[in-house]
């Protein structure tokens, strides 16, 4: 069914993302409202007519200039972190971790349904390159700010900011109802080519088949790289399977494996309009053993 979610938005000089903050959702999920992959029911109309400043009926109806009260309104609060909201209810999927040991300092915040914007200091230089790369190419929203006992050497800061983000990742995603939950990619990087697989399924795994010919890139010691996956695998409750198919050059080899994360990632946990508020499972429930 056609709709003028769009011509509205437009007309009130908002985009997807602005208009998702008004109304306490998401820009992927306005997206699919505005395409008509997901239902216009009563109560999406009621929110998006609050927050477009019109009637319910313009929703639907022939929109014109003199139709939208374009006088800003408060936006509509986000659902608390925690388990994700029953059938129908509208979530915003971020969340901030704070985890702090002798060893360490991490903040993270994100957001799964961001525009790949981040900001990022671990303290050390090549770990912040490819955590930049995990955002940018999963439009995950990242901000973490690290201290470690980098006088020692980077393995506390490098495996304790892949517990940190895959913690604020589990967070966010909740229950996992909705979800795609499998997601793959291929990434070549000239004479690189890797293959990242995953599943969302709460239950952590990792095949790591990725060997290095040098012992560091930059600062940091290269057979660390697996225990950044390893961290985040456990904590963000994944299945994750990254294979460097063939390759020379080791920033490549590295780099296609956080870009290939980022992209499977991305497919896994975005939204299916068809079982929006469906767990992805035959059981009802993703997680342990089941």
């Amino acid at each position: 069914m056609t709709n003028n979610i769009r011509t509205l938005r437009k007309q009130n000089g908002l985009n997807q993302q602005e208009l998702a903050h008004r109304i306490g959702t998401t820009g992927q999920q306005i997206g699919h409202l505005e395409a008509g992959r997901r239902k216009l029911t009563q109560d999406w109309m009621e929110r998006l007519a609050a927050g477009l400043g019109c009637g319910a009926a313009d929703l639907l109806g022939s929109p014109s200039a003199n139709s939208v009260d374009t006088t800003a309104r408060p936006p509509q609060k986000a659902f608390p972190k925690g388990p994700r909201p029953s059938a129908g209810d509208i979530f915003m999927r971020t969340a901030t971790v704070e985890r702090r040991t002798k060893e360490t300092q991490i903040k993270v915040a994100l957001n799964l349904d961001g525009t790949g914007e981040y900001s990022v200091d671990t303290g050390i230089g090549f770990l912040d390159h490819m955590l930049e790369q995990l955002s940018r190419h999963s439009l995950i929203d990242l901000e973490v700010a690290a201290k470690g006992d980098l006088h020692i050497d980077s393995h506390h800061t490098t495996e304790d900011t892949g517990i940190a983000i895959g913690e604020a990742v589990a967070q966010a995603l909740g229950n996992r109802a909705g979800i795609t939950r499998y997601g793959a990619a291929y990434i070549p990087m000239d004479e690189t080519l890797t293959r990242v697989t995953l599943d969302v399924s709460n239950r952590p795994y990792l095949i790591w088949k990725v060997d290095f010919s040098r012992p560091k890139l930059g600062e940091m010691d290269t057979e660390l790289f697996k225990e950044w996956f390893q961290a985040f695998a456990q904590a963000a409750g994944i299945t994750l399977h990254v294979e460097n198919i063939y390759g020379e050059n080791n920033h490549h080899i590295v780099e296609s494996c956080y870009k290939g994360l980022a992209r499977a990632l991305r497919q896994a946990i975005d939204i299916d309009p068809r079982k929006s508020d469906a767990v992805p499972s035959t059981k009802g429930v993703l997680g342990g053993s089941l």
